[in-house]
């Protein structure tokens, strides 16, 4: 099909277009010389992180790190015996249970249970040294168990 002068058709959009990334590029230009980029002059603070249990909700709180924080009591703040690992805290063994004793390289978990057993028979433990009395434990695995758990 022949079309005329006369006959509307698709009208080509490419001007407009580029007309679109030309403004587009000199937005960003001037984005750039008024220094709205420059991730240079912006500086964060460094911050920590702080678990609280007191009157405000429990939980992990990001505060700066001049921040003096002393939880209620004025006894330093233990974290929750499942989330040492993720501090890289040793556990703590009158609060460990099967599973996170797991988290230990060397403690599968038959070992585990044995020492929530030991540990339920003998009541708390304030040594790691007495786990030498739970079956399996030797000089090598106690020496493991020094180096990831500790009492309460």
């Amino acid at each position: 099909m022949n079309r005329t002068k006369n006959e509307p058709g698709p009208k080509d959009r490419r001007p407009l277009a580029l007309l679109l990334f030309a403004l587009c590029l000199l937005g960003l230009a001037g984005a750039r010389r008024s220094g709205l980029f420059d991730l240079s002059r912006q500086t964060v603070a460094p911050q920590k992180l702080v678990w609280r249990d007191d009157s405000v909700t429990s939980g992990l709180y990001r505060v700066p790190v001049d921040f003096a924080f002393e939880p209620a009591g004025g006894a330093a703040a233990q974290l929750p015996a499942r989330l040492t690992p993720l501090f890289f805290q040793p556990i703590p063994l009158n609060q460990a249970d099967e599973e996170l004793l797991t988290t230990i390289s060397g403690i599968g978990p038959v070992f585990a249970r044995r020492i929530i057993e030991f540990r339920n028979q003998q009541g708390m433990i304030n040594n790691i040294e007495e786990l030498d009395a739970v079956k399996g434990v030797g000089p090598a695995k106690l020496k493991i168990l020094k180096a990831h758990l500790v009492t309460d």
